[in-house]
């Protein structure tokens, strides 16, 4: 009950845990239910917390849950210092991103793993039954205001977000040259947006044209479910 552990970016900027079976206790944070089964937050009228969604909670319970993330930035100011905490800059990962673009990832973590069907996770109008199972993985990005985190349509895996920190945006396009946006998702923090890709398999996933945009300093958490 209540097993936790740091997550791979926790730090001295950025405050994070991972808990697993968990039963009344009391966290500050962005929760996130990185779970098919939903959270539920105590108090006089209980509160529910839907499978892959989040929630702010300020030294508030979690009645019960089987796995979250706990995630706290408890200072307003310096974020940038996360390069201290074992950040990347993301164009010593990618050769090919931009090289004058101010986007910083943490280390990954991978969390567990959960059997799910991805044509309910990603809200498909007529979803087909097939199950399969997917690997959890978690990590943190970073960018100052007024940061294009570049314009892409390719993953091989599921993939949401939460915004922990600041307000942005993420904004899909028709298509690479960024020249016809269609389409923008708000970020604020606690908000874990709904999924935005096709599924046309277990391990097959197709984008839209998509970036993220950070109105403010911007923190968030890339949560990836890759096909095992």
């Amino acid at each position: 009950m209540n097993d936790t552990r740091p997550l791979a970016f926790d730090g001295r900027f950025v405050k994070s845990a991972l808990i697993e079976n968990v039963e009344n206790l009391a966290v500050t944070g962005v929760v996130t239910n990185l779970s098919d089964e939903p959270l539920i937050v105590g108090g006089d009228v209980p509160g529910v917390v839907p499978a892959w969604k989040s929630t702010i909670l300020r030294n508030g319970t979690i009645t019960r849950a089987r796995r979250v993330s706990v995630i706290d930035v408890p200072e307003t100011e310096n974020h940038g210092g996360v390069v201290f905490d074992g950040w990347d800059w993301f164009g010593d990962c990618m050769a090919e991103f931009p090289r004058h673009t101010p986007l910083y990832i943490s280390p990954k973590d991978e969390v567990g793993e959960v059997t799910l069907n991805p044509w309910h996770f990603s809200n498909h109008p007529a979803p087909q039954g097939e199950t399969a199972r997917y690997k959890i993985q978690l990590n943190l990005w970073w960018a100052p205001p007024q940061t294009d985190a570049a314009i892409h349509n390719t993953h091989d895996f599921l993939e949401i977000h939460t915004q922990i920190f600041g307000k942005g945006r993420i904004q899909i396009f028709t298509d690479e040259t960024g020249r016809q946006l269609y389409r923008e998702i708000a970020t604020a923090p606690g908000d874990t947006h709904d999924p935005i890709v096709r599924v046309d398999g277990t391990r097959s996933f197709r984008y839209p044209w998509h970036r993220g945009w950070t109105d403010e300093s911007c923190i968030w958490m890339a949560i990836e479910l890759h096909p095992v």
